[in-house]
């Protein structure tokens, strides 16, 4: 696909629900770059189009949840840099620190300057391979699963919660991402995705603006 990203398109058509489809892109941090890329002030919100508009290759999903002034809920934090400081403590959080990338609660993080980057989410949909115990939803999904240097961004459309956890946990060879830990990000009208690459141009459009994006940069772009 790029330098340190690989591309999948899934159909799940889970035994109890109904099918969902979608994207995943795996993103090594020894060959990509990740960052969290906010859409301006505070308050501000944007598309992911416009958020990844200044990058000529990139693959970028919607983020943060945020609250009535569109301002990002949880810990945001990019390249060391705080970007929103309320952290929630029983959220999970992405975390990256180096080319290391782990899933962890938000009071794990006692010290937001100890990493380069974080974005909070909830619910946690996988932990340690185990699917949790979710309440029941049917919503577009943004997602991302974390294991070492690999990064996985998932898009799906409409999907029963408990369903899109078992999927993201369920064995490659049994047609799931065999995510280890797993994270809810921002769903339903905020699910966008955004992929400028030389071997795909893609543009899943949401409903309204958001106010950060996680976007991937190939190695050297």
């Amino acid at each position: 696909m790029a330098p340190g990203i690989a591309h999948a398109i899934f159909d799940a058509r889970p035994p109890d629900g109904e099918p969902f489809s979608g994207h995943a892109f795996q993103i090594d941090l020894n060959g990509a770059e990740l960052r969290l890329v906010p859409a301006g002030g505070p308050s501000s919100r944007q598309t992911v189009e416009e958020i990844v508009a200044p990058f000529p290759e990139a693959v970028a999903v919607n983020a943060s949840f945020f609250d009535s002034e569109g301002r990002a809920m949880g810990l945001a934090v990019d390249e060391g840099r705080l970007m929103a400081r309320g952290k929630r403590q029983s959220w999970g959080a992405l975390v990256v620190s180096g080319t290391t990338a782990r899933i962890v609660l938000g009071s794990e993080i006692p010290d937001h300057r100890a990493h380069r980057l974080i974005v909070q989410g909830i619910p946690r949909l996988v932990v340690g391979g185990k699917v949790l115990r979710l309440k029941p939803q049917l919503a577009e999904r943004t997602a991302v699963c974390a294991a070492g240097s690999i990064v996985t961004l998932v898009v799906s459309t409409k999907a029963e919660t408990t369903a899109f956890a078992r999927f993201l946990a369920g064995p490659p060879e049994a047609g799931g991402l065999g995510c280890v830990d797993a994270l809810n990000l921002d769903g339903g009208p905020s699910t966008q995705l955004v992929v400028k690459l030389p071997a795909l141009t893609r543009s899943l459009s949401g409903g309204w603006g958001v106010p950060n994006a996680l976007v991937a940069v190939p190695a050297g772009r």
